[in-house]
C-alpha cells in the first residue's frame, strides 16, 4: 500500500483531472504518462487550459497496429521531450523510462509531479497491485506526488480501491446504473442498515474479495476484521437487499451469504453512490 503521507490524488473525469494538475504543476515539472491521447493532443490540451511547467516529458504509450519503434525518445525543445513505449504496457518497462526522466531532471531546482492519464488503461494492461507499486515507486522520487486520472470507463472497484490507497479525490463519479436510486430508497427504507453501510462498506467489500469459502455467515467474516459481527452483518445484509450480494436460501439460521454470488462492481457502485449523497 501507498505510504500515509503520499500525495498522489484520484481525479475524476478528464476536466478535473488538468485542473488539479494545473494547479499542482505550476512552476513544476511535469512528467505524464499518456494512454488514451497522443502526445501532440495532450500537449494542445494542456496549452489551452493554461498550464505551464518548468519541462514536461510526455510518455506516449501506443498499440502494436500503429507500428512505431518499441521505444524512442525525442527532445522536441529545450523544455519538452516525448518519449513512447508499447501497449501493453510492460510495467518494467514503463518504470525505467520514467525513472530515466526523473533521473535526467535530479539536479533541478524544480519538484516534478507526475500525471497518469487513464487508471483504467493501466490497471487493464497490467493489474491493481501492480499499479499500486508503481505509484509508491514515484512517491520516493517525487516530493510533488502525482495525479491519477479515473475518466468514465473506469471501473467502480478500481475507483474505490485507489481513492483509499491514494487518501485523495477529486470530483465526484458518474453513474450509468441505478445505484445512486438505489441507495436513496434503502436511506428512506431501513436507515439503521443504510447507516451501517453508508460507515463500513469499504470494509465490507475488502473482505468480500478476500473470502475464500462459497458460503460465510457474517461472524465467520467479522473473526478477520475489527469490525464487529453485527455492523459486517448490518453492511452485508445491505448489499444483499441492493442486489450486490446473494443469500443461501435454504438457511434456517443467521443469514449465510452466497459469496459465489457476489457482484464486486455493483457492490462498488453503491459505496461510490452513497459516499456521493449530502449527509
Amino acid at each position: 500500500m501507498m505510504p500515509d503521507d503520499a500525495s498522489h490524488v484520484l481525479t475524476l473525469g478528464v476536466d478535473r483531472a488538468m485542473h488539479t494538475l494545473r494547479e499542482r504543476a505550476a512552476g513544476q515539472n511535469v512528467l505524464a504518462v499518456l494512454t488514451d491521447s497522443t502526445a501532440d493532443e495532450w500537449h494542445r490540451r494542456w496549452q489551452r487550459s493554461g498550464g505551464t511547467a518548468e519541462q514536461i516529458g510526455l510518455i506516449e504509450c501506443f498499440d502494436l497496429t500503429r507500428g512505431a519503434a518499441a521505444t524512442q525518445t525525442t527532445v522536441v525543445s529545450d523544455d519538452l521531450a516525448v518519449a513512447t513505449i508499447e501497449r501493453p504496457i510492460d510495467p518494467d518497462q514503463l518504470r525505467s523510462v520514467l525513472e530515466r526522466f526523473l533521473d535526467g531532471w535530479e539536479q533541478s531546482p524544480r519538484g516534478t509531479v507526475v500525471y497518469l492519464e487513464s487508471l483504467a488503461a493501466l490497471t487493464g494492461d497490467t493489474d491493481r497491485d501492480t499499479v499500486d507499486a508503481l505509484l509508491g515507486s514515484l512517491s520516493d522520487r517525487t516530493e510533488q506526488g502525482g495525479v491519477v486520472a479515473a475518466g468514465g470507463n473506469c471501473a467502480a472497484r478500481d475507483i474505490a480501491v485507489f481513492g483509499d490507497t491514494l487518501g485523495e479525490t477529486a470530483g465526484q463519479p458518474s453513474f450509468d446504473t441505478d445505484a445512486p436510486t438505489a441507495v436513496r430508497r434503502l436511506r428512506t427504507t431501513d436507515p439503521t442498515t443504510f447507516g451501517y453501510f453508508r460507515s463500513y462498506w469499504r470494509e465490507a467489500i475488502d473482505i468480500l474479495d478476500g473470502a475464500d469459502r462459497s458460503y460465510v455467515q457474517a461472524g465467520q467474516l467479522a473473526d478477520e476484521t475489527e469490525l464487529s459481527a453485527r455492523m459486517l452483518g448490518a453492511t452485508l445484509s445491505a448489499l444483499a437487499e441492493l442486489d450486490a450480494l446473494a443469500l443461501r436460501a435454504d438457511t434456517n439460521g443467521p443469514n449465510r451469504y452466497d459469496c459465489r454470488n457476489y457482484d464486486p462492481e455493483r457492490a462498488a457502485e453503491l459505496g461510490l453512490a452513497v459516499e456521493s449523497l449530502p449527509e
